[in-house]
């Protein structure tokens, strides 16, 4: 019977943590499962999602964590193009290949949402999800940069590395045989999986955090799983530090008086520079997981304030006392029971003074507290108001600074004025472009009848502008607008506009 329930226990207890080892393979499987059989009719059945996919994520490795930049969709798009032509025998036009590449990265981003699936964990006897990204993204310099996510990594690594022991060790370990067989070459190949590694660990960092401070107790699991598969190892990663170290010192000792160490001696100078950096990067490691423990610390040390409850979970405790499966742990659910005190007296003393209290029958006056205004509250919308009112009172005082200026002119003077004043972030902002749209309303502006009536909204700007800069030295004008179709004036890539030339009009 005792062995019965251990075995139950097993398969209970362990269940959901299976669960979680074997999230980073789903989306492999999901995605190499009938990937192009639905696409097109079938027309490219003859590529491989698989293969594509760990190519992806090797080309994400490199550029994320080996050159530490994020990689944008053309980039992507020049690396699966020379796939397609290097390794597959289909012939693809410009067309086609834009078109299945747009499809693979849909389906390996999923359209921006992780993978998920379902399992139904005996151990609370409900449903729960699992979630996890491949491939996720963030903006920078107004562009948008896709960077591989530390589980996906992970499942790179998995499909080769053993991991018993410490990634950092092994490729190490296989460095030293590399350095010593005079491979200087594939040592330094070695060495970007160990900045590979290190750089998988420090977002795994990030991450621990980050679940530790919206989900303590599933944190706490995930940071003591972080802690054993990183710290225990760091004193025998920095020995063989030490050790290749000495190997590479010992060949560059050697390059005077033996030939195949002088030929490879270019070589020899980088893989020592890049192993000195991965050493530097180790110990920056090393740094954020002890701020890590300093944080968590301070995480766990809030929880156990917030989380205390009247209630007791007998439940909850059971559970934990059958996963440790000792039973003397019972003693602290059943002690502190045997202790209480359920008989209440009450003071005599208390009851003389109940019974020789006196009140005070004069009522008290109310205190009136001074009123306070109330505050007032900025809303966004007038918060906008007021940005726009700003930014156009700007715009229209330089224009007319420009028709007093020159008298005729053209848009591109006009821009030139702005971008020395204010500089290129002036054409950023959605202000300019609205301002240009309400003055092109018109092809004539007259300044008298514009202080007396204002037909549009771009006219009452105008107005206000005048009255500050001096009306009286804009009365009897008149602004003409010509319109140039056939010239554009560009921005930026995706921002054009045509050519306006200004007139001025004393008639």
């Amino acid at each position: 019977m005792a062995q019965e329930h251990i075995l139950i226990r097993d398969i209970i207890q362990d269940h959901s943590e299976r669960m979680l080892n074997i999230k980073k393979y789903y989306p492999y499987f999901k995605l190499s499962e009938n990937a192009f059989t639905q696409f097109q009719g079938g027309k490219y059945e003859e590529l491989d999602m698989g293969y594509i996919l760990m190519a992806v994520l090797r080309f994400f490795i490199e550029e994320n964590n080996f050159k530490e930049k994020d990689v944008y969709y053309e980039e992507y798009k020049e690396f699966v193009r020379e796939i397609y032509r290097r390794d597959f025998m289909i012939p693809l036009d410009e067309d086609e290949e834009e078109e299945v590449s747009a499809y693979i990265f849909d389906k390996i981003k999923n359209d921006g949402k992780p993978f998920s699936y379902s399992y139904f964990d005996p151990a609370e006897k409900k449903k729960k999800t699992i979630r996890i990204k491949i491939i996720d993204s963030r903006i920078k310099n107004d562009k948008i940069g896709y960077f591989i996510t530390s589980d996906a990594i992970e499942f790179y690594l998995d499909t080769k590395e053993v991991k018993d022991e410490s990634t950092i060790s092994i490729s190490q370990v296989l460095l030293s045989k590399m350095i010593s067989a005079k491979n200087f070459k594939g040592g330094i190949e070695v060495i970007k999986r160990i900045n590979n590694e290190v750089g998988r660990l420090k977002a795994r960092k990030n991450e621990v955090l980050n679940i530790l401070n919206y989900d303590v107790f599933n944190g706490i699991k995930i940071y003591e799983e972080f802690l054993n598969s990183v710290i225990k190892w760091f004193d025998e990663e920095q020995k063989l530090f030490i050790k290749n170290m000495d190997l590479i010192k010992t060949a560059l000792d050697r390059v005077e008086s033996d030939s195949e160490y002088y030929n490879a001696v270019d070589d020899i100078y980088y893989l020592e520079t890049e192993l000195k950096m991965t050493i530097s990067r180790h110990k920056e490691l090393l740094t954020a997981c002890t701020d890590l423990q300093m944080k968590a610390d301070e995480i766990i040390e809030k929880a156990k304030f917030s989380k205390i409850k009247r209630e007791f979970d007998f439940k909850n405790a059971l559970g934990m006392i059958m996963e440790k499966d000792d039973t003397t742990l019972l003693s602290h659910i059943v002690m502190p029971l045997l202790g209480i005190n359920i008989n209440k007296s009450f003071s005599l003393k208390s009851i003389d003074k109940m019974l020789t209290l006196k009140n005070d029958k004069k009522e008290a006056n109310e205190i009136v507290k001074d009123h306070k205004e109330e505050e007032h509250y900025v809303y966004d919308d007038e918060i906008e108001d007021e940005r726009i009112k700003h930014n156009f009172s700007n715009l229209i005082k330089e224009l007319m600074e420009c028709v007093f200026e020159y008298e005729k002119f053209d848009l591109v003077l006009f821009n030139t004025r702005l971008r020395n004043k204010y500089g290129d972030d002036v054409f950023k902002s959605s202000d300019y472009y609205s301002m240009l749209v309400h003055l092109s309303q018109k092809s004539e502006y007259d300044m008298d009848e514009i202080m007396e009536k204002q037909d549009t909204f771009f006219e009452d700007y105008l107005k206000e502008a005048l009255k500050e800069l001096d009306e009286s030295q804009y009365r009897g004008l008149k602004l003409k607008l010509i319109y140039d179709s056939k010239e554009k004036i560009k921005f930026f890539e995706d921002a054009c506009v045509t050519n306006i030339i200004f007139k001025l009009d004393y008639s």
